[in-house]
């Protein structure tokens, strides 16, 4: 499937893989930094490469992160990366948006799918909404996929 240029629609099963990293776990207080977005098929086939964004992110911010976020993201190279970075969170919703849109035209359709995606979608609905309100309400979390095979 990768390399098509077939949009998918309700009845190919489109999910929606999305993972963010931020500065924190509290949605209200803490913010997105990256986001990767992939999308499949129902089938679990790769439509392309997908995208990753590094948010533009002031120093301040940054400085609130906890220890663990501190350490992670220092040694990764993410904090420098926000610093550096020319995009805003504004530039990155809508980067998302429309690439999830250039796949799954039909609002509501696409399944919004990942590891620690209650996490990432608290942080989705707070910072872009735009993205999760053309998503449709369900999600499916990894671990799912996991307990399938192995249970």
């Amino acid at each position: 499937m990768a390399g098509s240029t077939t949009s998918l629609h309700w009845d190919s099963g489109p999910l929606v893989w999305i993972d963010c990293e931020m500065t924190g776990l509290d949605p209200k207080q803490n913010q997105i930094i990256e986001i990767a977005v992939l999308i499949t098929n129902g089938n679990l086939e790769l439509v392309d490469e997908g995208i990753n964004y590094v948010i533009k992110t002031e120093r301040a911010a940054l400085d609130l992160m906890d220890e663990w976020c501190t350490n992670q993201h220092g040694s990764s190279g993410l904090t420098q990366a926000c610093i550096d970075s020319p995009h805003t969170k504004e530039f990155v919703t809508q980067q998302v948006l429309n690439y999830i849109k250039k796949w799954i035209p039909q609002q509501r359709v696409g399944i919004l799918a990942g590891s620690s995606v209650h996490a990432d979608r608290a942080f989705l609905v707070e910072e872009m909404p735009e993205v999760t309100d053309w998503l449709h309400y369900r999600f499916v979390v990894l671990l799912s996929f996991h307990l399938c095979v192995f249970v």
